[in-house]
């Protein structure tokens, strides 16, 4: 086909969907448009990148004024902000997927390809976190918190001693468990929260809230117990084709979702 020919298929493929009710599209990016794509919504500000499963998530947004360093190489987009730093990976595997005009897209990898070697359940330390975005905390050690999600797990970071002596004392035990005893302590040293998937990572430094105080309007991170109950990878509603697992989704703000 032409260029032409090719251009008036793409204008009706809308319509078409929508009369065959199709909820997901694939969107028809090369990987150098992808890359170039994930750039941009952080350099303009259009939103937030989330990582992780429902009731244990991490938000990098870029449309609050934070000043934003990003950097490209060989497919790497790696962003940093004072409060968080973000990492995506664009393989010639990853795709993403529409469910709706300027709502949330997903990008996926082939389920193969996006499961960790093993699902914890229950709290198991990683050791010095040598995936580190930042070299000065590669030698912080790291704690899976064991949410028993296939592609996403939700880790805690730090080099505080007495916060690593109690993480130690505790391991192999299920975060319902632990998290009540280690809340306050959690609370008082902020370790750094780390969630990851095969493509995927977002550190967070911001403080943890403490009772009755909201999370910060920055980057920030949510463990909600009864989200987790659901066992979901991904919010039910943007879920990917059955061949695809999550790795990150990205929410435009009000203003470009308009």
């Amino acid at each position: 086909m032409s260029e032409s020919q090719r251009d008036a298929i793409w204008a009706k493929l809308p319509e078409r969907l929508a009369s065959l009710s199709v909820r997901v599209r694939l969107l028809p990016w090369i990987r150098e448009e992808l890359v170039d794509w994930v750039r941009d919504t952080i350099v303009a500000g259009q939103g937030t990148w989330v990582v992780g499963a429902p009731g244990a998530v991490a938000e990098f947004p870029s449309f609050d004024g934070a000043p934003v360093n990003v950097s490209v190489e060989a497919g790497v987009i790696t962003a940093e902000r004072p409060d968080a730093a973000f990492r995506l990976a664009i393989t010639e595997k990853v795709r993403a997927f529409a469910f709706t005009d300027g709502g949330p897209i997903v990008l996926g990898l082939p389920r193969g390809r996006a499961a960790f070697p093993s699902s914890a359940s229950e709290l198991k330390p990683l050791g010095p976190d040598a995936g580190a975005i930042g070299e000065a905390h590669r030698n912080d050690m790291l704690f899976d918190i064991g949410i028993g999600r296939r592609y996403t797990r939700f880790c805690v970071r730090s080099n505080n001693e007495e916060l690593l002596s109690s993480l130690s004392k505790i391991g192999g035990q299920h975060w319902s468990n632990f998290m009540p005893i280690m809340l306050s302590q959690f609370i008082a040293v902020s370790p750094h929260r780390v969630v990851e998937t095969a493509a995927a990572r977002i550190e967070i430094f911001a403080k943890i809230p403490g009772p009755g105080e909201s999370s910060p309007n920055g980057a920030h991170t949510h463990f909600l117990a009864d989200f987790l109950k659901s066992g979901d990878e991904i919010p039910p509603s943007l879920a990917p084709p059955d061949y695809a697992a999550p790795v990150a989704i990205f929410y435009p703000s009000k203003s470009n979702a308009n």
